[in-house]
């Protein structure tokens, strides 16, 4: 092919290294020297290899007709010329060119040719030669004109600067985007990991490690940037990864075990504040990276992760395999959203056809039919997820990305586990996609399966639903282990919402596939059945997707109309991004009114999710009384602001807010110490324990709001009494006899309350009087009358 003469490969220059072997920079190969046609057809030294003195790149499209690198001088980064540009190879499915003297720190991006976008002699960028359809039946996406980035490229140089050209095909099919794109960077990590960092991940190998089994697990759940981007957090580099960091012995003496953070994948500019629109699997956000170098992000979270580790506490990422952030097809988004678009107007059907106008970052201009689950007439996608562009999660090159991804998180990065966003879309059947397949034909099982996410005990969690269905409780475990897939379970959540909230929902009604009973142990029947175990169950009240836990008590319906965490509906609203009515609208929430009921409901809800079985969830900012005003979606890019972060100044400045903290931190004290009762590993092995009357009778009323929990075996520890009353009203439980019983924790409101304050000492305003697990007060009489709405634990005196 004829390009230009700014593509024209320049005269080899040669240098020499120490031993005098000569370096012939820019010469190519197919493969580079020490590989084989067999490893880089089997995908295995994808996206770029520093090997025998340069970079061999290797890139997967199996509907390309022509791969071109580009090559990238720091002085061309952001030029409309490329500083070197070559043909690459076929090698089955993988294109694959080997380029001698190249090295860390090098730019680069590919452009792809195919069906839909032939070569043609005279075709340059920029210019429509040889192009015959944006899409065709067969789903090929080719465009010459959009740079695209590696998949499994580590880093990436910066966001998309649209201001140099639009990465959408349709009417901009010829915009150039060799300087607008960002380009992707081979990079190699410096970081040295310390001695305690390495001890911890070596530790990790053991499901014994003392803090760490799977039943001692305490979540949280936490946006990377928002934990710490308010000046008033006290850290030296707000909102970064180094930030978060610095929030670790914060954590730490909350007693988390393990932070989860929302997507930390590069994103798009329009990606989301959330981050669930992630354009590569392998590089870390790097708007997140407070240097903002291609070079160091790496550094900065594996820096990250050393120092969360040297806290003792597990880092889990949230990963999006289901779906890009390429977005879906741009008539589909506004037809959807923008209340002035009027289909049946021509004039407003200019530039936006059904099926032409799509972004191309990435994987739709490498090989959209390969990556993506496409219609059956390949010119639109599937959407279990409810964005517009599935990926094809069982197809050879997406599932094997996936795994690529995870293990290199693992192995390189010392992630300790993964939350899966709408996991089913993982078990889908390839080209039946409104079916699950066969469970072990699936990345799904793959997973659980693997042997570096078992050696580590990898924390694998699902969200176990998407439009297409909800699966909760239907994943696996492995076909020789316990290591298995846990669950964000939802009829936790619903049950203990509903018991709180609405005055007749009783002990026995139901949420899916739990009672009241289940949900207090470990949801038996969602997760025995194939053999796993209570911890298996991710108990959860809140997480980002939904109120807050103060907003669950303070509103009956979601505010999500224009205000700060959803602006642009404020300034454009009619706007195709313009969301006014997103977001769940059945949230089982309550306005209680005053704020000391409120607080007695979240400590209610802390209280449920600390002495149930299953591993417990907080979403961050909850033992805060983090407030999103209502709004339950706050995700939009726009909602990147500082009503959507922690307000670390507003929550010091108040004394409730500190009680509130120090009863989580109380609480998960109370849950560590008496472990037994409250965290067992299996279901068999839960210390003994029975359902009592309010009468400590073995009538229970099931089709009641109150009932005692009651832990009897001395043998296993201490006698526990759980007293449980969501009637309004007082209810009266009789204590067994024989004992001497002290009370450890009471929810209700008179101990956060002026009345009872007023005789504190000023020092103790802001510490939890809810919780009294070394100055426990003992009980003197044989009954306890538990307030309306609360729960009391007592313990039996040694």
């Amino acid at each position: 092919m004829k390009y230009a003469t700014f593509f024209l490969i320049s005269l080899l220059l040669v240098s020499c290294s120490e031993n005098d072997e000569r370096i012939r920079l820019y010469k190519t190969e197919p493969i580079a020297p020490s590989l084989t046609r067999g490893v880089i057809e089997a995908m295995e030294h994808m996206g770029p290899t520093l090997v025998d003195g340069g970079i061999n790149f290797a890139v997967y499209s199996k509907n390309a007709t022509r791969m071109d690198l580009l090559l990238f001088d720091s002085d061309d980064v952001e030029s409309q010329r490329a500083t070197r540009q070559f043909e690459m190879e076929r090698v089955g499915d993988v294109w694959s060119l080997y380029v001698e003297g190249l090295g860390v720190g090098q730019h680069y991006g590919y452009i792809a040719f195919g069906p839909n976008w032939e070569e043609h002699p005279e075709w340059i960028p920029g210019t429509i030669h040889g192009f015959k359809a944006d899409v065709d039946s067969n789903g090929n996406r080719f465009n010459p004109n959009k740079l695209l980035i590696d998949p499994y490229a580590k880093a990436i140089h910066r966001d998309h600067d649209w201001s140099k050209g639009s990465i959408a095909s349709g009417p901009a099919r010829t915009e150039s985007t060799i300087a607008a794109a960002s380009k992707s960077v081979v990079v190699e990590s410096k970081h040295q990991w310390s001695e305690a960092a390495l001890e911890f991940w070596e530790r990790r190998k053991d499901p014994n490690f003392e803090g760490h089994r799977w039943n001692e697990m305490i979540i949280y759940e936490v946006h990377l940037k928002g934990l710490s981007a308010d000046p008033a957090s006290g850290v030296t580099h707000p909102g970064t990864y180094r930030g978060a960091a610095e929030m670790a012995p914060y954590l730490k003496d909350l007693g988390i075990t393990a932070v989860e953070f929302l997507p930390i994948h590069e994103k798009p500019l329009d990606g989301g504040y959330w981050g669930y629109n992630n354009l590569n699997f392998f590089a870390p956000e790097i708007s997140y990276a407070a240097t903002q170098d291609a070079l160091e992000v790496i550094d900065e979270f594996k820096y990250m992760v050393d120092q969360f580790h040297q806290h003792g506490i597990e880092v889990l990422i949230d990963v999006v395999y289901n779906h890009t952030g390429e977005g879906g097809l741009w008539r589909e988004k506004l037809e959807l959203n923008d209340t002035s678009f009027d289909s049946a107007t021509a004039d407003q059907l200019v530039n936006f056809d059904p099926h032409e106008v799509a972004g191309l970052y990435s994987f739709r201009g490498l090989d959209n039919a390969s990556y993506y689950a496409t219609s059956a007439d390949g010119l639109t996608y599937w959407n279990n997820t409810g964005v517009g562009n599935q990926t094809r999660a069982n197809n050879s090159p997406m599932r094997k990305l996936t795994m690529d991804s995870l293990r290199y998180y693992v192995e390189e990065l010392h992630v300790d586990g993964f939350r899966f966003d709408l996991a089913p879309v993982l078990a889908e059947k390839d080209k039946f996609y409104n079916e699950w397949d066969a469970i072990e034909n699936t990345v799904i099982q793959d997973i659980v399966e693997d042997p570096l996410m078992q050696e580590y005990n990898v924390r694998i969690i699902a969200e176990p639903w998407s439009i297409q269905g909800f699966y909760l409780g239907g994943f696996p475990k492995a076909s020789d282990s316990d290591f298995g897939w846990g669950e964000w379970n939802a009829h936790y959540r619903d049950w203990w919402r509903s018991f709180v909230n609405e005055d007749n929902f009783k002990l026995n009604s139901r949420e899916g596939a739990i009672d009241g009973g289940g949900a207090m142990t470990g949801s038996f029947d969602l997760f025995n059945w194939n053999g796993r175990k209570p911890y298996h169950s991710v108990n959860f009240i809140t997480v980002h997707d939904g109120f807050t836990l103060y907003d669950l008590f303070s509103y009956y319906e979601k505010q999500n109309k224009c205000g700060p965490l959803n602006p642009v509906c404020c300034d454009q609203p009619l706007s195709a991004w313009c969301d006014r009515n997103s977001g769940e609208e059945h949230n089982r929430s309550r306005d209680w009114g005053d704020e000391a009921t409120k607080r007695q409901m979240m400590r209610n809800m802390f209280a449920a999710l600390l002495i149930s079985h299953g591993t417990p969830m907080i979403y961050g900012g909850d033992e805060w009384m983090r407030t999103q005003l209502g709004n339950n979606n706050a995700y939009s890019t726009q909602a990147d602001n500082a009503a959507n972060w922690f307000q670390w100044g507003n929550y010091y400045a108040k004394d409730e807010a500190h009680r509130m903290h120090d009863f989580v931190r109380q609480m998960i004290k109370v849950r560590n110490e008496f472990s037994f009762a409250f965290a067992p590993m299996d279901y068999e092995s839960s210390a003994p324990f029975a359902w009592k009357s309010a009468q400590n009778t073995d009538a229970v009323a099931w089709d009641s709001r109150h009932v005692m929990k009651h832990y009897y075996d001395t043998e296993a520890g201490p006698e526990i009494l759980v007293l449980i009353n969501m009637e309004r009203d007082w209810t009266t439980f009789t204590l067994p006899e024989g004992r001497v019983w002290e009370r450890v924790m009471d929810t209700q409101s008179y101990f956060d309350t002026p009345d009872y304050l007023a005789d504190v000492n000023s020092s103790e305003l802001r510490s939890t009087h809810n919780v009294s697990l070394q100055d426990r007060v003992l009980i003197t009489d044989a009954e306890y009358r538990a307030a309306g709405s609360s729960i009391v634990i007592l313990v039996a005196e040694n």
